[in-house]
């Protein structure tokens, strides 16, 4: 009984500073959580929370602790931090760590870290799922519906606490979590370098398999250049117009280049990929991160993973999202 009382303790701890707050620290007063869009009872109907769909322009938890106001709605992208106590026991409650914050890349389970206290407060926001009551609900997360440590999630929820500085607490009103996590670091903050044009690179030829590349394009190609629960996109290069681009075409999916041949698009595109360590394609969606659409202008460092004179398929390490 000691023992579960001093997990307990370690656990709320971790919460951030905001987890603080249940004591009604740092001045800003006591969470006061209101009743979740959706009703639950117990964990299990937390499913009924979880969208297939990841949420578009998700806010990074630095950036939402310093423009969120209390009572707002807003989403937020994040991982379950790398710690025993990441999750709250008997309550359901987690916290949930910035990209530019969170440490380590996915550690075994047995041997996590005891604390989540290290990370910047900043970089770390609390996340809770409540009852028709507005009472966090008496059971753990852990282990239940794809929640995990190092688990990548977006929460969509009202903002209950809000400093400015070090203090972020959510209700959740819905969750996405993705099968599979990117790279830590995917996506950069400084253009890369030396960038060259899709077309212009395809047009020359060069290209083999192994060879790193820095490429800058639209995505774009077809209807759906998106693959839906793969990190895969198709990207076009300069070399061709897009049908918003050509004068009084009134297209309603002008990423499609449908004014151009099937033989001229793929002239001008490339196949982008994120891979795990053992190559294989990474189980989530690309659209919606970082803001990214149809025509959307990026530049992607990677290495050429395929070359066969007609398709050209590059393996993203990074990805810089044009502004």
């Amino acid at each position: 009984m000691k023992a579960m009382k001093m997990n307990m303790t370690g656990s709320i701890k971790a919460m951030t500073v905001a987890a603080m707050i249940l004591g009604g620290a740092a001045g800003v007063g006591a969470i006061a959580p209101q009743a979740a869009m959706a009703q639950v009872k117990s964990v299990a109907d937390v499913k009924t929370m979880l969208r297939p769909e990841l949420p578009a322009n998700a806010l990074e938890i630095t950036a939402a602790m310093k423009s969120a106001k209390v009572g707002e709605t807003i989403t937020v992208r994040g991982t379950v931090a790398m710690s025993k106590d990441a999750f709250v026991e008997n309550r359901a409650m987690f916290t949930l760590v910035d990209e530019s914050t969170r440490k380590g890349c996915c550690p075994p389970l047995d041997k996590l870290p005891d604390t989540a206290c290290d990370i910047p407060a900043e970089g770390r926001a609390t996340v809770q799922i409540v009852d028709a009551n507005g009472k966090p609900l008496r059971s753990g997360l852990s282990g239940q519906h794809g929640f995990k440590a190092g688990a990548e999630v977006f929460v969509t929820g009202k903002v209950e606490t809000a400093n400015g500085t070090d203090a972020l607490v959510l209700t959740a009103s819905s969750l996405h979590v993705a099968k599979a996590p990117l790279p830590s670091g995917f996506f950069v903050e400084k253009q890369p370098e030396s960038a060259k044009d899709v077309s212009e690179v395809r047009k020359a030829g060069t290209l083999k398999a192994g060879d790193d590349v820095v490429l800058r394009g639209r995505i774009g190609g077809s209807k759906d250049p998106f693959v839906a629960g793969r990190a895969v996109f198709t990207l076009m290069g300069r070399g061709l117009k897009a049908c918003n681009e050509i004068p009084d075409d009134k297209c309603s999916k002008p990423w499609d280049y449908c004014c151009e041949t099937k033989e001229e698009i793929l002239g001008n595109s490339v196949t982008v990929q994120v891979v795990d360590a053992k190559g294989q394609i990474l189980r989530t969606d690309m659209k919606g991160r970082r803001g990214l659409k149809e025509l959307s202008e990026i530049v992607v460092v990677g290495r050429v993973a395929a070359a066969d004179g007609k398709t050209i398929v590059v393996n993203a390490s990074s990805v810089y999202a044009v502004q």
